[in-house]
């Protein structure tokens, strides 16, 4: 009579090594196969790139992208040169003007500020140049007859604080800048005593 086999119930612990030691396995010998397949499956997909390119339709897009694609790049390299040469034309204009003001500023000895940033904006030529213009008449008006009232008033002002400066006693001293305003027009205002106090001096 035969011994039926008992039957011996997985446990746990041997459940958890066969799933991974199963796992193991089949990846090890999937990645085997896997390797093996690469360069055959490269081979294959470059016999089959150009009927797989013609199943997309798309032959004349990518025609299209290439053409558009030169021509954008082409524009951008003739625009950066073309850029270039607008601005070395324009540098060259602003240089011109620099040094044609420069030269007259050195007789004239302008005041303003001959500003690159302002000579290389025509929005901003007018107000500079107004300025000069302003600067310029100015002198020119300061330099007539009726300018030359204000430079003799500016030296009579200098006599009066010489004058005060100059050690005399007080009423000396006051009688004279009287005398010295009275040619430029300007009343002291003293009062009547006071002036012949000073007068008998």
């Amino acid at each position: 009579m035969s011994v039926k086999p008992r039957m011996v119930p997985i446990r746990n612990i041997e459940m958890d090594y066969w799933n991974f030691s199963i796992d193991e396995q089949y990846d090890n010998r999937q990645n085997s196969l896997k390797t093996e397949m690469v360069d055959e499956i490269n081979e294959i997909a470059e016999d089959n790139y150009d009927t797989f390119k013609k199943k997309l339709k798309i032959d004349g897009l990518l025609s299209e992208i290439k053409k558009n694609y030169d021509d954008y790049n082409t524009f951008k390299s003739q625009k950066e040169i073309i850029e270039q040469q607008k601005k070395n034309a324009l540098d060259k204009s602003v240089n011109a003007l620099e040094d044609q003001l420069v030269k007259y500023n050195k007789v004239r000895k302008w005041k303003t500020d001959l500003s690159r940033s302002l000579l290389k904006e025509p929005n901003e030529h007018d107000v500079l140049l107004k300025k000069l213009c302003h600067e310029e008449t100015e002198k020119a008006y300061y330099a007539s007859p009726k300018g030359r009232a204000l430079k003799l008033l500016d030296e009579s002002k200098k006599r009066c604080k010489h004058l005060l400066h100059a050690g005399l006693d007080l009423n000396a001293t006051v009688h004279n800048i009287n005398l010295e305003m009275r040619g430029q027009k300007i009343n002291l205002n003293l009062p009547e005593s006071a002036q012949l106090m000073i007068a008998n001096k």
